[in-house]
């Protein structure tokens, strides 16, 4: 239910009962323990349509509940948010770097905590976006931009300061925020441009994860064996191409060039992105960076190179598109991250009208991982 009306839908209890096929009975018993929890909260009648007593509006409380985020993808800077279940800011703060690229995990652990006093009471979870590999469990397996290998965030966190907490990937929570808060598909790619350069892929409204956590790393992937060296020891990585820092540095550089190195920029892009677009029959490709860098010239050079290389007689055009959340989309996606895993883990709040009806009303799905059930 509670994605029913997420992030901003009003409906009545008869509509919930309409599209999840709940009974009123349930129905009320599950949106009235919502309201108790903080969840929801009543918006008073709609006006009257008809006969009878005009139902009585709900929505998601954004007054009571909060979350706290925080975005390691931004190159010199970390930044931490509180949010509320709506995965809006109520307020945010930003820490510069001291050395660069690296972050030092006390120093994520300190903003944390200074995000929880801003906070106050209502406190439900934490999440933090992570540039690298990321497992299910919330441990960093592997982040090459901030220095850390193994490192169990997640446990931290949780030991920590005693409340839920969920570490991702940070394209895969700008993905998610494409896809719940933006104009995302259920089968899409989105490509991060940041300090570095990672993608996530959405098939079916799931995730595509891999054997070892890590699909969507494609920063490192070589795509010139003789281009430039890249932060990784390697030559050729399509991060040394693509990144915003290395596009920056060239831009600086050369500001004359600036449209042709975002023109070529976009064409190296694209040549690395029409194979697994092709494989799997996608049609939508979000890119989400900073403004001066993911723009229409990078943009229609990506977008002539995907189709110029993908045509055929059975695959219609394929879209790519700038993802327009702003510079807090990685933040707001770990908050639907959290939301996620607070509420789509309490049984029947993960009810949608995708879920058979006798699975929800026996209280079955705890833990489940697919978006439609949140």
């Amino acid at each position: 239910m509670f994605q029913l009306l997420f992030p901003g839908r009003q409906l009545s209890r008869a509509d919930l009962c309409k599209e999840t096929g709940l009974s009123r009975a349930t129905a009320t018993d599950v949106t009235g323990e919502m309201i108790d929890d903080g969840l929801l909260r009543e918006l008073g009648s709609r006006k009257r349509d008809g006969r009878g007593k005009p139902g009585t509006l709900l929505a998601i409380d954004t007054d009571v509940l909060r979350l706290i985020c925080i975005d390691l993808s931004r190159p010199y800077v970390m930044t931490g948010a509180v949010m509320d279940l709506r995965a809006r800011i109520v307020e945010r703060r930003e820490r510069v770097l001291d050395d660069g690229d690296r972050v030092d995990l006390d120093d994520v652990l300190s903003l944390v905590g200074q995000m929880i006093r801003l906070a106050g009471s209502g406190l439900v979870g934490i999440g933090v976006a992570v540039p690298g590999v990321v497992s299910g469990a919330g441990r960093v397996i592997s982040s090459s931009n901030l220095g850390w290998d193994d490192v169990e965030l997640r446990d931290m966190l949780e030991g920590e300061f005693s409340l839920p907490a969920r570490v991702d990937n940070d394209a895969n929570a700008a993905l998610l925020a494409d896809h719940f808060l933006g104009h995302g598909n259920p089968n899409c790619l989105l490509v991060q441009i940041t300090r570095g350069i990672g993608a996530s892929v959405l098939l079916n409204d799931e995730f595509v994860d891999g054997d070892d956590h890590a699909a969507g790393e494609i920063g490192h992937v070589v795509i010139d064996p003789n281009g430039p060296a890249c932060t990784c020891g390697k030559r050729g990585c399509l991060e040394a191409y693509v990144s915003a820092i290395a596009l920056r540095d060239r831009i600086r550089r050369d500001p004359n060039r600036r449209a042709d190195i975002l023109a070529e920029a976009g064409a190296r892009l694209g040549e690395a992105l029409v194979m697994p677009v092709s494989l799997l029959n996608l049609h939508d490709i979000a890119v989400y960076g900073p403004p001066d860098i993911v723009g229409e010239t990078l943009l229609n050079a990506c977008d002539e190179t995907v189709n110029s290389l993908s045509r055929n007689d059975y695959q219609s055009g394929m879209r790519v598109r700038r993802c327009e959340l702003g510079d807090d989309a990685t933040l707001r996606g770990q908050a639907v991250s959290v939301l996620r895993e607070i509420v789509g883990g309490r049984g029947l709040y993960a009810a949608t009208t995708q879920v058979d009806k006798s699975c929800l009303e026996a209280a079955q799905l705890d833990g489940c991982s697919k978006l439609r059930c949140y």
